[in-house]
């Protein structure tokens, strides 16, 4: 089987929304996006253009006043993604993780989907539908 990266993408982003909305496992629904993430995100890059990330660390820059490397930035915004898939030392063998952090991920793989000109499918609007229902509810998300 050969498949395009978005059309990758789109099965983990897809996959993920199911999991989510549905209330099944929010943890894999987070590495699923993450995943789906990085490979837009990427993408964006190749093409020249600014990615989910990239616009949140120039935001965080300009908000807090704050000098940060985008590496650093990455490493921080990606740090409960990046600890569930790894184990490379003892201090990640307990993750403390939150659903809004699935939500957030999401997002920021939505926004790289459109900023590559993809249409979104159904499943992505429900999942838009879902936030718009649930703005403001970060503080009851576990």
């Amino acid at each position: 089987m050969t498949l395009q990266k978005t059309e990758i993408a789109k099965r983990e982003i897809e996959t993920a929304i199911d999991l989510f909305l549905k209330d099944q496992d929010f943890i894999s629904a987070l590495g699923l996006a993450g995943a789906a993430e990085e490979i837009l995100g990427v993408m964006l890059r190749r093409a020249g253009k600014p990615n989910m990330l990239e616009h949140l660390h120039d935001w965080y820059k300009a908000t807090y006043g704050h000098e940060i490397s985008f590496v650093d930035f990455a490493r921080n915004a990606n740090f409960t993604r990046n600890t569930l898939k790894h184990a490379t030392s003892a201090d990640e063998d307990e993750v403390e993780v939150h659903r809004w952090e699935t939500v957030q991920m999401l997002m920021r793989t939505l926004y790289n989907w459109k900023a590559l000109g993809l249409q979104p499918t159904p499943k992505m609007l429900d999942f838009n539908t879902w936030v718009k229902a649930h703005q403001g509810v970060y503080e009851t998300l576990e």
